[in-house]
């Protein structure tokens, strides 16, 4: 059966492919959203939390940008927290545990308020590529009880996000079952599709812990870890009052505590007797895992000389008994989890609602994509999410983003777009996925991106709302309400220039270190300047304290910027650059970079191959 064409198709129902939908909707484009189970889109696999370290940051750019996962999470959210506050704000990380049914309900309402997005429940079976060029799909049909039709869908551009179901296989102890998450089939099919399409694929694997049944727990004997008394929204649309429903006020849920645990000696003893038995050292296993993510037992041999390791017990929902146990990743057979769990403080009656798992996947070395998330071997093909070696809810959803994004652009005959990395921490992410090969899963740190100071959560939409209004990303709303908080920090920025304190202007005053947010109220409404919203105070502090950082930085990124806009040619042969040495020729050949920035980040291209290279191609 054939259907009407789309503009493009997505693959894929996870954090990647919810947000590439949601950018073609936001374009006006025609979207099919293909995923095995609708139900289950949206769905947090693994722990139902949104942002933290740098990964707080990238969801503010998202909705920056007029992506859907801010406004999914201050909706569902029932703690929210701050990160890192008693340190510098080019680090506090927001984050927000989420009732994790309430966050895929939220999102599959979002997707449907869309008519531009036509949800097919399917498995794809085939990419159609015609002349280089994606053409469509074959999809394999779902009902509730049966396989229906095979259904041929037609679009210039796909955007793949199969998450851990490309040939997913889950692990505990010795048992093994094919899947992508518990009680979800593997997608076998579309490895084998891109294998015939000449991409190479690799291996990597992930996992989850054991869920506890919060009844069977002793709360009471465990350090309390609260959210904070004036919770702060992701979303500035939710800030406005816009996002919130009708007659609620944010936090729209019940705020609920975490709560603190630890592992100890006899648990590490039990661990290091059953090592034979977990799968990440019998050789069950032998892709890599999350090295910063780590399980359990990779923690207990890595760090042998600590005695204990902390755990944290979450709450997945308002409305079940399921306590997530961050911190005890784990693979190993049922009955070690037993122990382990029952072992910790608090935890001595606990019952295991779920064992912990590992899942091995199917991905593609994302040598092969560039940073707008095309594939260079097909055009119009585009990857996000896990598929390109990445970790995490937040760096699917920024992928998933630009890759609906440039999805539609192909197909409108514009030129595809990138986000630098002194503009965004997705694109830090996206330039360290094209200029280094992962040998484990991905994962964002603020450590990664050396523009930290500029790349803050309170600032990302000075940084990305224009861009993303020049995209067509940014809908009316939220740029009215980015043009009102423009003017009322011009506003302020004015006050402090003019205004005095001490016999300096405030803008000087306030550079002193004691200075904080409630001093730099008290100052302002001492001179008679009408009162400010805390978050753009603390955003004008930051400015101030960190001006001559920033300064420097700026510098930095204006002589790194020819670099960066120098062009190289796609499937140039770097074997025809006189003097360049062979294991540079062999690099650049592998990972065609997009520009001269990106090849200079290449482990194994010197200074001395980037001078040749940019004389060569001068010529």
């Amino acid at each position: 059966m054939k259907q009407e064409p789309f503009d493009i198709i997505v693959i894929g129902g996870g954090h990647a492919g919810a947000e590439a939908a949601w950018a073609g909707a936001n374009l006006g484009a025609r979207v099919a959203l293909v995923t095995m189970d609708p139900r289950r889109t949206g769905t947090m696999s693994c722990n139902p939390a949104i942002g933290g370290l740098a990964k707080g940051q990238m969801v503010r750019e998202i909705d920056a940008l007029g992506g859907m996962m801010a406004l999914a999470t201050d909706a569902t959210g029932i703690q929210f927290r701050m990160l890192n506050a008693s340190k510098g704000p080019a680090v506090w990380g927001p984050r927000a545990q989420c009732d994790k049914h309430r966050y895929a309900a939220q999102v599959q309402e979002l997707l449907a308020s869309r008519r531009e997005i036509d949800v097919i429940a399917g498995e794809v079976e085939r990419i159609v590529v015609e002349r280089g060029k994606v053409a469509g799909v074959w999809v394999k049909a779902r009902t509730q009880n049966a396989d229906g039709d095979t259904l041929y869908l037609a679009a210039k551009a796909v955007v793949l996000t199969t998450g851990t179901f490309m040939r997913g296989l889950m692990h505990t102890g010795e048992r093994k079952t094919q899947g992508g998450r518990v009680n979800e089939e593997a997608a076998v099919g579309i490895s084998g599709a891109l294998r015939e399409l000449g991409f190479e694929l690799g291996r990597l694997k992930t996992g989850t812990p054991p869920r506890l049944a919060a009844e069977t727990i002793d709360f009471s004997a465990l350090e309390l870890q609260p959210g904070d008394r004036q919770p702060v929204p992701f979303s500035d649309l939710t800030l406005s009052g816009a996002a919130v429903p009708s007659g609620r006020r944010f936090p729209v849920l019940e705020q609920r505590p975490c709560h603190i645990t630890h592992t100890n000696e006899a648990i590490h003893e039990l661990i290091r007797a059953n090592l034979h038995r977990a799968p990440m050292y019998n050789g069950q296993i032998e892709t890599s895992g999350p090295r910063y993510c780590p399980s359990i037992e990779d923690k207990v041999v890595r760090f042998a000389d600590r005695p204990s390791h902390h755990v944290y017990l979450e709450p997945e929902s308002l409305d079940t008994n399921e306590i997530y146990c961050n911190g005890i990743s784990t693979s190993l057979p049922a009955d070690v989890q037993e122990f382990v769990v029952r072992n910790m403080p608090g935890c001595a009656d606990a019952k295991i609602l779920r064992h912990g798992y590992a899942v091995e996947y199917d991905m593609v070395w994302p040598h092969q994509i560039d940073a707008t998330c095309m594939t260079k071997r097909v055009e119009g093909l585009f990857l996000a999410g896990q598929i390109n070696g990445t970790s995490g809810y937040e760096e699917a959803a920024g992928q998933g983003l630009i890759a609906g994004l440039n999805a539609v652009r192909l197909t409108r005959g514009q030129s595809l777009v990138m986000l630098r990395r002194d503009q965004a921490y997705i694109g830090v992410m996206l330039d360290d996925l094209v200029t280094k090969t992962p040998r484990e899963p991905y994962r964002m740190f603020t450590s990664r991106a050396e523009w930290r100071l500029s790349l803050r959560a309170d600032n990302a939409d000075e940084r990305l709302t224009e861009l993303g209004r020049q995209w067509g990303l940014v809908d009316d709303a939220s740029w009215n309400l980015y043009q009102d908080r423009r003017a009322a920090l011009t506003r302020l920025r004015e006050v402090m220039n003019r205004a005095t304190r001490d016999g300096q202007k405030l803008a000087e005053w306030a550079r002193r270190p004691e200075v904080d947010v409630e001093a730099l109220a008290s100052a302002l409404s001492e001179v008679g300047a009408a009162s400010a919203d805390k978050r753009l105070l603390a955003r004008v502090l930051a400015d101030i304290q960190y001006a001559g950082y920033l300064q420097r930085q700026h510098r930095e990124v204006a002589k790194l910027a020819a670099q960066e806009s120098t062009r190289l040619p796609t499937g140039y042969d770097y074997q025809r650059v006189t003097g360049l040495r062979r294991e540079a020729q062999q690099t650049l050949q592998r990972f065609q970079p997009a520009t001269l920035g990106q090849a200079s980040r290449l482990a194994g291209v010197t200074p001395a191959d980037i001078m040749l290279l940019a004389v060569s191609m001068g010529r």
